[in-house]
């Protein structure tokens, strides 16, 4: 009988070496534990929104926010608040005693004339130009003022945010004052000429660049940087912007109602919880 092939054949068992010289192992299984490293985070701009989306941010949570974190911070929150009063009235005093006493010692006065008309006459010592000269400066003062206050404000609403208690000296900081005011000029200038536009633009405007200064005291923008994150941000989250500009114009509407008073609580509560709305809407964690 004749056989196929002989199975101990030198060739064969060269053959069969040969093979096996060539076998590859397969490759080693992953490390358990996981699904290997994550996508590296997709790059953008400062307005897009925290991992879970806007969902993150809840209305209610805001306002509760705000409220808590008042209440923890109620006795610097208020001596911030008499602080900036006081401010705001040293400055009309200097205004009163540099335009309003002298102007008495003038021989010029302004009474209703018998036709029932307001007339003025008399000599004013060159008060009016001087007048003009001193309110302008003070002008500049109070802008000033206004904006040192509200980076301030915001810069101790953030770290309200970050877990840092409000601390009323650190309203009256410096810091970063020359974008803090260039962002506020531009912002109003636009507000301005949006206005003139029929108004509506000028409403629109205002509303995009709400958190203008937020970027130039959170993230050290530039001002036009700033005014295009803030525009990114409230176009990419528009429904929650809006509802917490009309929830906070309510909380502010009930504060001024009440007297006045009501303010005290109202625009601490405002503040902090516009920060923690811009905290979670910009994707960076708030601190509890």
């Amino acid at each position: 009988m004749t056989v196929p092939f002989d199975v101990a054949s030198p060739r064969h068992g060269h053959d069969e070496e040969h093979d096996m010289s060539n076998f590859e192992p397969p490759a080693p299984p992953p490390p358990p534990g996981g699904h290997g490293a994550p996508p590296p985070p997709p790059a953008g701009g400062y307005g897009g929104p925290p991992p879970g989306g806007p969902d993150n941010w809840d209305v209610g949570a805001a306002v509760n926010y705000g409220w808590t974190k008042f209440q923890a911070n109620v006795g610097q929150m208020i001596l911030a608040a008499l602080a900036i009063f006081a401010g705001a009235v040293l400055i009309y005093g200097i205004a009163f005693f540099a335009i309003i006493i002298p102007a008495g010692d003038s021989d010029y006065s302004c009474s209703f004339n018998d036709a029932g008309e307001y007339a003025c006459s008399g000599d004013n010592g060159g008060l009016g130009i001087l007048s003009l000269i001193v309110l302008a400066l003070l002008y500049v003062v109070f802008f000033i003022y206004a904006q040192v206050i509200g980076a301030g404000l915001i810069r101790e609403g953030l770290g309200v945010t970050e877990g840092r208690s409000f601390t009323t000296a650190g309203v009256f900081k410096f810091e970063n004052i020359g974008n803090v005011i260039v962002t506020s000029l531009l912002v109003g200038v636009g507000t301005f000429i949006g206005t003139i536009l029929c108004v509506l633009p000028g409403i629109i405007f205002g509303f995009l660049t709400m958190f203008s200064l937020f970027f130039v005291v959170d993230k050290n923008l530039a001002p036009v940087d700033a005014i295009k994150a803030s525009i990114e941000l409230v176009r990419n989250n528009i429904g929650s912007t809006i509802i917490w500009y009309l929830v906070a114009y309510v909380i502010a509407l009930v504060g001024a109602v009440l007297c006045g008073v009501g303010l005290l609580v109202a625009i601490p509560v405002i503040l902090v919880g516009t920060c923690y709305t811009y905290k979670k809407l910009s994707g960076q964690p708030v601190a509890p």
